[in-house]
């Protein structure tokens, strides 16, 4: 498929311009924000946390998903209704290419620099490789039943797949393509997210209400948290585990030394999406159903801002790059 243009198209040398004033990225990281039932993505510069543009998706698409690499060159979105994976310039915010995939992408991973995604094809039980720079996909790794959230090791060796209906989650080589190991986990696991060392993983088990702590080293499961209802997806800052609770609005907010519950924090509603800013002093919360987005100070547990966004703000993966821009 042809690339398909999004925006107006910057003339050449404002491209240039844009390079070279920030580096090739803007100095503040953009926050990039799905919206399912609007059809579209809002860019909110995390600087003053406002949104700076919104891009307009075809209406058969209903972006869900969003990775954005760690040098936040590239932003892949997976279109569960279009079947494809849009990729976006991190820098001009232009739309590359849309890639059909022929499948019902949902949970989405970039690597480290842009050259790759990882998108996990929820009817298929397989997770498709994306070539970001040839805009293709050029691999199949077979997984469980139903893979939904993905995350990525720090170094890029290994990629994790929550296999929602199979209750587990699996360990991919990413050198072999290959799956090394699965674990059986609590119920429906479906947002999953690493410790910063690497050492633990982190499940939210949407059915059975938990969270599942599981070893890397000894492939053990080590704890099981209770949550709220519904949990979604999880994001780490400061220690500090944050998990969205669809079912009754909440965030709940972990110790990760004792696993104590610090406290649990009414948000918006049907809250969704969460990441933490590469500063690792705030967490950002997608609000499906109140259309926004909540930055919440990750010491102090308070929410600092609400930025209004477009319908159906899901966010689901790592919208925010990992490492400072």
């Amino acid at each position: 498929m042809l690339p398909t243009p999004h925006r107006k198209w910057l003339n050449k040398a404002a491209v240039i311009a844009v390079f070279f004033m920030s580096g090739a990225l803007q100095a503040a990281p953009f926050a990039w924000i799905t919206n399912q039932t609007g059809n579209s993505l809002s860019v909110i510069e995390t600087d003053g946390n406002r949104v700076i543009d919104t891009l307009a998706f075809p209406p058969q698409a209903a972006p869900a998903g969003v990775a954005v690499s760690a040098n936040g060159s590239r932003v892949c979105v997976s279109n569960p209704d279009g079947k494809s994976v849009t990729v976006i310039d991190g820098a001009t915010r232009i739309m590359l290419a849309t890639i059909p995939l022929g499948a019902a992408p949902v949970g989405i991973a970039a690597d480290n620099d842009g050259k790759y995604c990882y998108v996990a094809d929820w009817y298929e039980r397989a997770v498709l490789v994306l070539d970001v720079r040839a805009m293709r996909a050029i691999g199949r790794i077979a997984v469980g039943n139903s893979p939904a959230g993905l995350v990525l090791n720090r170094d890029g060796s290994r990629l994790y797949v929550a296999n929602r209906d199979d209750d587990s989650v699996s360990e991919i080589d990413l050198s072999s393509r290959q799956v090394l190991r699965t674990v059986r986990l609590g119920k429906h696991p479906f947002g999953i997210e690493l410790s910063a060392d690497d050492r633990l993983l982190y499940a939210a088990n949407v059915e059975s209400n938990d969270v599942s702590v599981l070893d890397i080293e000894s492939w053990q499961i080590v704890q099981s948290l209770k949550v709220g209802e519904r949990p979604y997806a999880i994001a780490v800052a400061r220690g500090r585990l944050f998990v969205t609770n669809q079912g009754d609005n909440t965030v709940s907010v972990f110790d990760e030394q004792d696993y104590r519950l610090l406290q649990t924090l009414k948000v918006g509603e049907y809250p969704e999406g969460i990441a933490t800013h590469p500063d690792g002093k705030h967490v950002y919360i997608a609000n499906w159903f109140s259309n926004n987005v909540m930055v919440l100070d990750a010491d102090t547990l308070t929410v600092t801002v609400t930025v209004p966004t477009g319908n159906g703000s899901r966010a689901f993966g790592r919208f925010m790059a990992v490492q400072p821009q």
